[in-house]
This record gives C-alpha cells, sequence and structure tokens, in this order.
C-alpha cells in the first residue's frame, strides 16, 4: 500500500487532484463573431446579468474584486478579454472560487470552457457548485443574447 503522508498531505492530494470540474458547453447564436465578442466582452460588469454577482469593483485594469451571491463572499477575478482569438477569460484569485473559465467566440456559438473548484472547506461541494455556475453562466448567456439558437 502505498503512502501519501499526513491526514493533511492526503487532503491536499484530495483537493487537489480529485475536486476539480471541467466543464466544456457550446451556446449556439446567431450574430456576427465580433459583435456577439462586443457584446460578451462589455455585459462582464454588469450584474444584472450575470446575477451570480452582487456588485464588482475595478482594482486595475484586468483585475475586480466581486461580491458573489454565494453567502456574499468576496473574489479577485483577473479578466483578459482578447480580441485576436475573440475570447475572454476569467482567472479566479483569493475568493472562495479557484480555476478559470473560458468564452469563446466561434463561427455561430460560443465556446464555454473551464476548470473549477471550490475552496477551503466547501471543497467538497465542488461538483454541486460548478453544475450551479455553469447554470448561472448559461442564463446569462440567455440573457444576453435572447435571440439564439435553441439545441
Amino acid at each position: 500500500m502505498v503512502s501519501i503522508g499526513t491526514p493533511w498531505e492526503k487532503r491536499k492530494y484530495i483537493e487537489s487532484n480529485l475536486q476539480h470540474v471541467k466543464i466544456y458547453k457550446e451556446f449556439k447564436i446567431h450574430e456576427q463573431r465580433n459583435d456577439a465578442w462586443q457584446k460578451l466582452a462589455e455585459s462582464m460588469d454588469d450584474t444584472s446579468i450575470w446575477k451570480g454577482h452582487i456588485s464588482v469593483r475595478k482594482i486595475g485594469d484586468n483585475e475586480r474584486e466581486s461580491v458573489l451571491a454565494f453567502r456574499k463572499k468576496k473574489q479577485i477575478e483577473i479578466i483578459e478579454k482578447n480580441r485576436n482569438d475573440l475570447s475572454v477569460i476569467i482567472r479566479y484569485g483569493k475568493g472562495p472560487l479557484g480555476g478559470y473559465q473560458i468564452f469563446q467566440v466561434k463561427e455561430d456559438r460560443i465556446l464555454l470552457l473551464g476548470d473549477l473548484r471550490l475552496k477551503g472547506i466547501w471543497s467538497i461541494f465542488t461538483k454541486k457548485g460548478v453544475e450551479h455556475v455553469l447554470e448561472g453562466e448559461l442564463n446569462a448567456l440567455d440573457r444576453l443574447f435572447p435571440g439564439h439558437k435553441k439545441d
């Protein structure tokens, strides 16, 4: 039998290897790629679209502090808006979420990719939490692109 070490080392191993959830979802749209990207990029701080955020405060050019609807916890997020490949990347820093999300506009769809986890004591609820985040992201895209093509 292989020993991982102390109980703390075992916990770290479980958290870092078993509690991440990868996401991949396609959201069909009917808008031009550049227009869809512009709408997506401009909406990132709009709490009426992204309802999982109670408030958003800019810290720097690409960094913001969000108050999440999840227990009103503060989350540091680094937002990269790339016009070259028509993507918006959100990297999660200090706060209850870890990992990243990528929204990339393709010909007739937005790809939503990510690797997310809940940190700390909440890590055991990562799968359910990420399912909830994904549902919220899709609802936000519904609000942003109301006439999108249904699968």
